[in-house]
């Protein structure tokens, strides 16, 4: 059993590496529906619950001192992408296809909490608005609104089963409608005029840049130095009474990365690169305190994960229909919320390489807004929980 910090740490990296070198080395199906990230989180969580490592203070210490760093360097290299000009590229109506998307979704964890809460614990309200960051705009804003509630992991262990579950039965959704197109566009009474024009001009988003050493040294190094600014500046605001720190550490890091965005950092390459392997580690770290062992109440939250879906789901088709969108376009809406970047690009290869830059630029609308999504949803379901 592992008792100290560091080799409790060299299993998180050696877990996450060996799981990325095999979906990268394989390719199968088997990751398609499972990609390397969902599995990182079910690994860590095995391991535990089977007692690989015991929760020392060592360890409790080396966990919370990587997380609480990695997760604001990860948040500024995130936002280097956040390139405002490209977005704009989308015109109107995608955007508000897109913005109707993590509306419904929105409305589905609010409703769906309030009809089930009987049924639930009594952290639901801050485990589901952490939950809705994730179905947003991804892992990350999943673990930035995690943080800034202080949800422990342990009572996040069902609706991480209701995520990861749902998520997996949702993305196979997505994909299988594309042979539903002809019937479905009918419905949403397409008009796909002016699109052809939205996609000639995100040519091209969709290429990587060409990584270098320097580059890489370069982002791992500035990252790792706004992470211990934004944590300073983080305790100092939140000491004179102001939020607590780790939002605080939040929008400073944010901020920052998106302040990059602008300058000629946003065009340096290794960013991608090395905020993935951190998000891999925290990922890894968020299910290394989380035990398997419990989950008799696991299937009242998958119940309600394909309620909030359901909710989604049909909003998202009366939005569609609205603005004339056809399914494919509907499609990657709904998964570049819920899925992020990678599953976006998935989808959008599957319905037509064409459409891979659009998904790219939808996921990263998604992770821009994600944590601002979680911390309104926490704040309505505060707002609407009974008082003792």
């Amino acid at each position: 059993m592992i008792t100290q910090g560091f080799e409790f740490l060299a299993v998180i990296f050696g877990l996450c590496g060996i799981l990325v070198w095999l979906e990268a080395r394989y390719r199968s199906a088997f990751f398609r529906w499972f990609p390397s990230i969902v599995l990182v989180m079910f690994a860590s969580m095995a391991l535990y619950t089977v007692g690989l490592w015991q929760l020392t203070e060592q360890v409790r210490e080396a966990r919370e001192s990587l997380r609480d760093n990695l997760i604001p360097a990860m948040l500024f290299l995130m936002s280097l992408k956040f390139n405002l000009v490209i977005i704009r590229k989308l015109g109107i109506r995608l955007i508000a296809l897109f913005l109707a998307s993590t509306f419904s979704i929105m409305l589905g964890f609010i409703f769906t909490q309030q009809l089930m809460r009987e049924f639930l614990g009594d952290e639901t309200p801050l485990t589901f608005a952490t939950m809705s960051a994730g179905w947003t705009g991804g892992t990350q804003n999943f673990v930035a609104v995690k943080e800034a509630l202080s949800v422990s992991d342990e009572a996040m262990t069902y609706t991480l089963l209701m995520g990861a579950v749902c998520y997996s039965i949702w993305l196979v959704v997505i994909l299988a409608l594309k042979p539903f197109k002809p019937q479905l566009d009918r419905f949403l009474r397409t008009d796909d005029r002016g699109l052809d024009d939205v996609m000639k001009s995100l040519q091209g988003i969709d290429k990587a840049k060409q990584v270098e050493m320097p580059s890489l040294f370069l982002m791992l190094g500035l990252s790792l130095l706004v992470a211990s600014f934004s944590n300073y500046l983080g305790e100092l605001i939140a000491s004179l009474g102001f939020l607590n720190p780790m939002i605080w550490v939040i929008i400073v890091s944010s901020a920052l990365g998106m302040v990059g965005a602008s300058t000629n950092f946003g065009n340096l390459g290794g960013s991608e690169e090395v905020s993935t392997i951190m998000l891999y580690v925290i990922v890894a770290l968020i299910g290394a305190e989380v035990s398997l062992g419990a989950i008799w109440q696991a299937p009242m939250y998958i119940l309600s994960g394909f309620i909030i879906l359901s909710i989604h789901g049909a909003l998202l088709l009366i939005a569609a229909r609205f603005l004339r969108m056809n399914l494919l376009l509907t499609g990657i809406a709904s998964i570049a919320n819920i899925g992020s970047a990678p599953s976006a690009v998935v989808v959008g290869a599957s319905y037509g390489r064409e459409l891979i830059p659009i998904a790219i630029i939808m996921a990263l609308i998604g992770s821009m807004i994600g944590s601002f999504v979680g911390l309104t949803v926490s704040e309505v379901l505060l707002w609407l929980s009974p008082t003792e």
